[in-house]
């Protein structure tokens, strides 16, 4: 079980660089290129259009972020 527990968190950080990547590739080329980044990257594609379509939601956590301060 807790080696379930610890793939499952690799995974999320997997998920969560290739989403960061995304975003930024959307900030430079669009939705539908980052979309397609993140589709091939394995990030699920109901993830992907959430965070892509939720670009308030991004915008406040990436601003709060302390490496952007």
């Amino acid at each position: 079980m807790a080696e379930q527990i610890h793939d499952d968190a690799r995974t999320d950080r997997t998920t969560a660089y290739f989403v960061e990547q995304g975003l930024k590739l959307c900030g430079r080329q669009g939705v539908h290129p980052a979309l397609l980044f993140m589709e091939q990257a394995g990030v699920p594609r109901p993830v992907a259009l959430r965070v892509l379509c939720s670009p308030d939601h991004f915008r406040k956590a990436h601003a709060a972020s302390p490496s952007h301060a």
